[in-house]
């Protein structure tokens, strides 16, 4: 990969992470739930992390025309606990009341696809051992968000969806 495509795609990378830092933040202010406040707060951070590794690597690629010699995010964490990684068990008790939530789980969901998409086309087309592995880690975090996440939609739609009368009566 040449430097100009590697540095595309870094800015698509960092676009990506931008506007998951973005949307956590916005969730995490407009959310009742105060496990659901801490859990997007988590997830803000860690894309706070993802955007200032891949912003080193472009740096340095534009410096030094070669990839950062580190890549400093750790392995990903199991930050989602519980029977219910994002938000509180109090929250299903006002399942109706939680159009907002479900429709961030909805979007969290989109944006960690769509960024676990990227990540896997960029780890497996890229030729540089070094961006190879830093798109695999990026990989690998986005896939335990979207496995959290997910794993909460599971928990709250039947639910919600039947007190949303989405769900046909039999």
């Amino acid at each position: 990969m040449n430097k100009n495509k590697a540095l595309e795609a870094i800015k698509t990378a960092m676009q990506t992470e931008l506007n998951g830092i973005q949307f956590y933040e916005l969730a995490a202010q407009r959310t009742d739930d105060e496990k659901g406040k801490a859990v997007f707060k988590l997830l803000a951070k860690d894309e706070v992390k993802h955007f200032r590794e891949l912003q080193k690597h472009y740096r340095s690629l534009v410096s030094t025309n070669k990839w950062a010699p580190s890549i400093n995010l750790g392995e990903a964490k199991a930050i989602f606990e519980g029977d219910s990684p994002i938000f509180s068990n109090e929250l299903k008790k006002r399942i109706k009341e939680t159009h907002f939530e479900m429709s961030a789980l909805s979007i969290g969901a989109l944006l960690e696809s769509d960024a676990i998409d990227y990540y896997k086309k960029m780890a497996e087309t890229i030729d540089d051992p070094k961006a190879k592995e830093l798109f695999k880690i990026l990989w690998k975090w986005e896939q335990g968000h979207l496995e959290a996440i997910t794993k909460q939609l599971d928990i709250l739609k039947e639910d919600y969806w039947a007190e949303q009368n989405f769900a046909p009566l039999f």
